[in-house]
């Protein structure tokens, strides 16, 4: 008799500097704006952004405009995971290029959100951020 044994491998979690890092690099990633704020920059179907979640320290929100109406969809799970319905990602840059590039909606309860264009943001967050990290470091 022949036992196998399934491994199955925890889900990849990347911890919240590395995270916020790499959203640092994303033109479509615009940092610390309101819901409100961000509702206001999309304008047709297709239109997306990813915010940070003012209510919750490190989550973030993909807002994206479906059916002429905004849709705000949390992108880390209770557990730290960056998952859809059926998916685990690497990170918040791999959930949203994997949709984004390959033209899949983000299904969710109530919504199939299509990434189509990006809005990309004003200001150099990247740089703010290195600003502020020298400034805590005096």
């Amino acid at each position: 008799m022949i036992t196998l044994v399934l491994i199955i491998p925890e889900p990849f979690t990347i911890s919240s500097e590395i995270q916020k890092s790499q959203l640092l690099t994303e033109s479509w990633y615009h940092g610390n704006i309101s819901r409100a704020q961000s509702e206001h920059l999309l304008k047709n179907d297709g239109d997306f952004l990813v915010r940070e979640s003012a209510g919750t320290v490190g989550q973030y929100v993909l807002t994206g405009m479906q059916n002429n109406s905004p849709k705000h969809l949390l992108l880390i799970d209770p557990e730290g995971i960056v998952r859809t319905k059926d998916r685990v990602f690497e990170s918040i840059s791999h959930l949203i290029n994997f949709h984004w590039t390959n033209s899949l909606p983000i299904i969710s309860a109530e919504s199939a959100l299509l990434l189509r264009h990006p809005i990309l943001r004003t200001t150099d967050l990247l740089s703010k951020a290195k600003q502020q990290q020298h400034l805590n470091l005096q």
